[in-house]
């Protein structure tokens, strides 16, 4: 794939806040569908292995273990992004007039 400007995303320090606009809220949102449809399929395999090993305390608790990874690196690929994690994909995104609100599977964006 080519790289060009128009297909490059800005990748901020976890700690700077950055204000969006409801265009660039809305040129999030593809992106934060593909992070957060990974993640959702990743943690409902790993839930469903950690049903299956529940007797088994060392299993179950390396399951958990990579779920709070999974959900980790989420949080933490949402934060670069500029958005801030609500909870497993959902996501609020500050702007000038407020904040949006982004929920997987969702395609579009409420003001709040």
């Amino acid at each position: 794939m080519e790289t060009t400007l128009d297909n490059v995303r800005t990748i901020y320090p976890l700690n700077k806040a950055k204000l969006f606009t409801h265009e660039e809220a809305l040129d999030l949102v593809p992106l934060l569908m593909h992070i957060s449809a990974k993640t959702k399929r990743d943690i409902n395999l790993l839930n469903s292995q950690l049903g299956f090993f529940k007797t088994n305390s060392d299993k179950g608790l390396a399951i958990q273990e990579k779920i709070n990874l999974s959900l980790q690196a989420w949080s933490d690929k949402v934060r670069r992004l500029g958005a801030i994690p609500v909870s497993l994909c959902k996501v609020r995104i500050p702007s000038e007039e407020g904040q949006y609100i982004w929920e997987y599977p969702e395609n579009r964006l409420y003001l709040q």
